[in-house]
């Protein structure tokens, strides 16, 4: 009591066998450690506890004992399976996580109502099969006295559904389909990744199975297959599916046995080009040549509306760009003659064509080129050779360095007359030598083509009667034009007089190679080739004919890998017309492409044609056909690779 009563009076507080407290140094609740005061040092000698006290009397300077406050009862419940969305046709397993005190009880909620009271170890087997399909939402509740712990949602989709393939490209087949073609199929709704593989896609060219990979996009719906090598034409291409694709929710596809082939023949179609009008006096003519990318430009002379007039277009690797407006100038009344197009090394086109009126004067030549914005004209509103208004037709070609080079047949009412060749040189037009022959002869369009030293070579008619039929080349030396022999051809396969001389070329050995439309019986054309090697015409024989009847015209030439020579002609017998792409290397001739069994049971009215190849085996040619209400359209192939 002695001890109590001490306490009490100085301040000490104390409790049965838990120690003593300071009460005036520590901070109420906080369990701080107190600062020393003078208190703990200045109590009278006749109130000091007995001995045994000291020590725990002199605690109070140094310690405070931390009491900790009573935590009140709480839980804590989350969704443990699924981990996040899932999709099931069938059953769904739930497991919760419950933490904390235990809780008076656990409920899991559908779409916020009661779907079921759970215990310990608090799991649920959720069979989907009475709910309808759709998405609903799962959270678990724990309940302890008057609060309740909600875990976050978890969302499960009921789906039963079978995905279905609902769009395939190529689509089935179809007959015209480039080998660089993507080969994908679109499903009706996401499927599983795992169950996209290489197992359960199958592609076949032919009847060979061929190495592929298989995709699968971000939105899950759509498989694209790629072929490990690419496929190369002419092929028939087939994709199949194993029953092992599903959806999410483990639904296996549908349709997947359902043929899916399609054809990558030897030419396939460019998008359409367009559909113009017909001219009411002239047809329309398309003219094509090959890029440095490989993609092909045309020169389309057709009616505007008000005269015939000049446009180009370049395929730009998805759509075809149209390059500026008409390129004619002129008044309505002058006519375009000999359309030519070449294209520079930077890819830009260059385009050379005469104007006239029909008679023996204002005949103007006109060159212009594509800069990237606009038609530069190399030349004024009267041509390139104005004080020269006698030019009835050009022919044009590039030095290696991109200036052009024309070659025209002037009226003998010019002042020198006959073949006249310029150059572009030192911005502006400079001709090359005298003329070829002269203002004697009246001389058909010639054709022009520049060896590796950039001097051009010509090639035309004979103009002389005696001569009629024969063909003559003349070859610029760097200082005067040289005959090479004295003709092509003989009167055993003369120039067919419907359609004269079509192609001249070069080899990468310097030889010029012309191909020319001629006759040895003189009512039937056929095709015709020679080349210059050892000072001497040497043929290249005839490609072989379709039927023996039939009538062919030379079309256009060009050289590809490995120095072969291409020859595109039309060819008419008993059936009709075609058009007809032979390759001759290593002294024979084979055929490339047919237009007839290229397009089977059509009966197609093909004109005006024209084809450009190059060096990395690119090839494409134009033509036009009919369509309803006086138009033709302009129609594009190019080789399947």
């Amino acid at each position: 009591m002695e001890m109590a009563r001490l306490f009490a009076e100085h301040g000490w507080v104390g409790g049965s066998g838990a120690g003593l407290v300071c009460a005036s140094d520590c901070r109420a609740g906080n369990g701080t450690q107190p600062a020393l005061g003078p208190r703990a040092m200045n109590i009278s000698e006749r109130f000091l506890p007995p001995p045994w006290t000291a020590a725990v009397v002199l605690l109070c300077a140094s310690a405070c004992i931390n009491v900790p406050a009573v935590e009140p009862a709480q839980a804590e419940v989350r969704i443990t399976a699924p981990a996040g969305t899932a999709y099931t046709n069938g059953v769904v397993e739930v497991r919760l996580d419950v933490t904390g005190h235990t809780p008076d009880r656990v409920e899991l909620l559908k779409d916020g109502e009661v779907m079921a009271e759970l215990a310990p170890p608090y799991t649920y087997t959720w069979d989907t099969a009475g709910e309808a399909e759709g998405t609903y939402r799962l959270e678990a509740r724990a309940a302890l006295g008057d609060v309740a712990y909600v875990s976050a949602n978890r969302e499960v989709v009921v789906d039963r559904t079978p995905p279905r393939v609902v769009s395939r490209v190529p689509e089935p087949g179809a007959q015209e389909v480039w080998v660089q073609s993507p080969i994908r199929a679109e499903f009706s709704e996401p499927v599983k990744q795992s169950t996209v593989t290489t197992e359960s896609v199958h592609l076949t060219v032919g009847d060979i199975a061929v190495a592929h990979t298989a995709s699968l996009s971000e939105d899950g719906k759509t498989v694209t297959v790629v072929p490990v090598t690419q496929m190369t034409a002419p092929s028939t291409v087939a994709l199949a599916f194993s029953g092992t694709v599903t959806d999410l929710a483990g639904n296996a596809a549908v349709n997947l046995e359902e043929a899916w082939s399609w054809a990558v023949p030897e030419f396939v179609p460019y998008p359409t080009h367009s559909i113009v009008p017909r001219h009411p006096y002239a047809g329309v003519t398309a003219y094509l040549k090959l890029g440095p990318s490989g993609h092909p430009t045309v020169l389309t002379h057709r009616f505007d509306g008000q005269t015939g007039n000049l446009f180009v277009s370049r395929w730009d690797g998805d759509s075809w760009e149209q390059l500026g407006g008409g390129l004619k100038t002129s008044p309505e009344e002058f006519t375009i003659f000999s359309p030519n197009l070449q294209i520079l090394p930077n890819g830009n086109p260059i385009i050379a064509w005469t104007e006239n009126l029909g008679a023996e004067f204002n005949n103007y030549i006109h060159v212009a080129q594509w800069n990237g914005e606009t038609w530069k004209r190399l030349g004024g509103s009267e041509g390139i050779v104005p004080e020269r208004p006698h030019a009835w037709d050009v022919a044009l070609a590039l030095t290696s360095d991109g200036r052009p080079v024309v070659a025209t047949s002037m009226d003998p009412e010019d002042a020198e007359g006959g073949i006249q060749v310029y150059q572009w040189l030192n911005e502006q037009w400079q001709r090359i030598g005298p003329p070829v022959y002269d203002s004697l002869y009246w001389v058909r369009t010639p054709q022009l083509a520049l060896d590796s030293r950039d001097n051009p070579t010509i090639a035309l008619a004979h103009p002389a009667t005696e001569m009629r039929g024969r063909i003559v080349v003349w070859r610029w030396t760097g200082s005067e034009w040289a005959q090479l022999g004295e003709s092509v051809n003989s009167s055993a396969n003369q120039t067919s007089n419907s359609s004269g001389l079509r192609s001249l070329l070069f080899n990468s050995a310097d030889e010029p190679i012309i191909s020319w439309t001629g006759s040895s019986t003189g009512t039937q054309d056929d095709l015709f080739s020679s080349i210059w090697s050892n000072n001497q015409w040497v043929s290249l024989g005839t490609p072989p004919r379709t039927d023996a009847t039939s009538i062919r015209t030379v079309r256009g030439s060009t050289l590809t890998t490995n120095d072969a020579l291409l020859l595109m002609s039309t060819e008419h017998d008993t059936l009709g017309g075609m058009i007809n792409i032979h390759r001759r290397e290593n002294n024979q001739w084979q055929l490339v492409w047919n237009s007839r069994a290229a397009f089977p049971g059509t009966q197609t009215s093909i004109g005006a044609h024209s084809f450009d190849a190059d060096t990395s085996g690119n090839l494409a040619l134009a033509w036009t056909e009919p369509r309803e209400e006086q138009h033709v359209e302009i129609v594009v192939y190019r080789r399947n690779k």
